[in-house]
């Protein structure tokens, strides 16, 4: 059976509302309303390193990090800016100041354009070659980092932040992101992940559903980047009282028939979501019958990237449903991509 994946469909961008102008000086942060009635403020003048993208074109930065001045938020940044240089691209740094507008102190203002700065420094002696930008801006943390990376590849969080009222990086911020954002979230454990190594692993959840498709798709680009193989994790289980059909199915099959229909359809599925540039890559198959999380765990013990689907399917393909990428999320202690489905924009 040929799989259900469309190589020729890879908008994982959408358009971005238009920039806004901004600027930080010793007065602290000022600000526009945008289109959408928000503020949202440029803590930083267009900052650019020596790389593509002088004079502030947003599609330069194509990757974009949020700190907020925790150790987990620093160490997303240093993988963010890992994935950018390995991509070609530029990164753009942001820190989120929450409250309305005029209840954010000047010395807040302030303190945010020093701990950007800070970090774009640390960021380029470290990578002297990656352009890098960055912002302070005003507002609720998931709506204002989703804005940032409208038009991005790429957004980087860490999975927690430092507690503070001012915090950007929440668990709850990570979730949000992950559920909203058009292009393809990466959330950092805070741990220092491994060092990516040629011979590494990527693991991906495939369950046949759309968002579960681009997940593959961009598993297999993540894993040819970085010379590494992929292993392709489809968990199944048979709730009898919701589907008593596919029980006598599997009583009539055996459980080996089942697991070989599966493996041919997920071995169609990754035929179809090869490219040119992905033809090379290593895939094995794995089936697993065990709860989605668990299996996608498990497989990802000594990986280095984990990625799911944001939606799947319920019943017994489900593999990627939202439950299912949010305890992927809590129970990681590597980075792990969150794949939206295009066509599932945030309303």
């Amino acid at each position: 059976m040929r799989g259900s994946c469309d190589p020729g469909t890879r908008a994982f961008r959408e358009e971005a509302a238009p920039a806004i102008d901004g600027d930080a000086g010793p007065e602290g942060i000022r600000g526009r309303r945008g289109h959408s009635g928000s503020v949202v403020g440029e803590g930083t003048r267009m900052d650019a390193g020596d790389g593509a993208g002088r004079g502030g074109d947003a599609r330069a930065y194509g990757g974009v990090a949020g700190v907020d001045g925790s150790e987990g938020a620093a160490i997303a940044l240093d993988w963010a800016a890992g994935a950018a240089q390995a991509r070609g691209i530029g990164l753009r740094i942001v820190h989120v100041l929450t409250g309305p507008s005029g209840s954010v102190p000047g010395d807040r203002g302030r303190s945010g354009a020093v701990l950007v700065a800070r970090e774009r420094d640390r960021v380029r002696r470290v990578r002297p070659g990656l352009a890098v930008d960055t912002r302070v801006v005003r507002g609720e943390p998931v709506e204002a980092l989703v804005a940032e990376a409208a038009r991005a590849d790429l957004l980087v969080v860490g999975s927690r932040g430092n507690g503070s009222l001012a915090t950007v990086l929440l668990g709850s911020t990570s979730v949000g992101v992950s559920a909203r954002a058009a292009c393809p979230v990466v959330v950092v454990p805070a741990v220092a992940p491994r060092a990516p190594q040629p011979g590494g692993r990527v693991v991906v959840g495939v369950d046949g559903s759309p968002a579960s498709c681009k997940a593959l798709e961009f598993a297999l680009a993540e894993a040819v980047r970085g010379g590494r193989g992929l292993a392709v994790v489809h968990a199944w289980q048979v709730p009898a009282q919701v589907d008593p059909m596919a029980f006598a199915a599997v009583s009539t099959m055996g459980r080996e028939t089942v697991r070989t229909r599966n493996e041919r359809y997920l071995s169609g599925l990754v035929a179809e979501a090869r490219t040119r540039e992905t033809e090379s890559v290593r895939v094995r198959v794995r089936m697993a019958e065990k709860p989605p999380a668990e299996a996608l765990l498990a497989a990802a013990e000594r990986a280095d990237l984990l990625v799911v689907g944001s939606r799947g399917r319920g019943g017994m393909a489900g593999l990627l449903l939202g439950s299912v990428s949010q305890s992927v999320l809590h129970g990681a202690v590597l980075p792990v991509a969150v794949v939206r489905n295009p066509h599932d924009r945030a309303r």
